[in-house]
């Protein structure tokens, strides 16, 4: 969401640089054309430049920032417990989070699991010691 929204700023800006560049410059053949000399000191923004380069530097560092956080929660692991209410039966497995698609998941050394409708599932997240 912050991503779309700088870059969303970061064009705006662009534009309204490109169109007082293209402003200054049909002023100056306005003046060259009538004869007389453009103005002797034309301001220039010295500061519109570095702020770019920044806004485009934290575009790009919130969005490996948001895709690592990202990358980091589908990679945590979560401890799944399958009971059996008929026989009262417990299987524990360890799932990634984005292998854990609502009564299918897959497990770690590979196995996909398919829970029945009967069978209860505990899910449990695995402490990764830094927290």
């Amino acid at each position: 969401m912050i991503t779309k929204t700088l870059l969303t700023l970061a064009i705006v800006i662009a534009v309204f640089i490109w169109f007082r560049a293209q402003k200054s410059k049909q002023a100056n053949s306005n003046a060259l054309a009538q004869g007389r000399l453009p103005a002797a000191g034309s301001a220039h923004n010295t500061w519109i430049k570095p702020l770019l380069y920044v806004l485009a530097a934290l575009s790009i560092i919130v969005s490996i920032s948001l895709y690592y956080y990202s990358w980091l929660d589908d990679n945590t692991q979560y401890q799944v417990t399958i009971i059996n209410p008929q026989s009262g039966t417990t299987e524990t497995f360890i799932a990634l989070k984005k292998d854990m698609r609502g009564r299918l998941f897959i497990t770690q050394t590979g196995r996909e699991i398919w829970t029945s409708d009967l069978e209860r599932i505990e899910i449990k997240k695995l402490s990764t010691g830094s927290e």
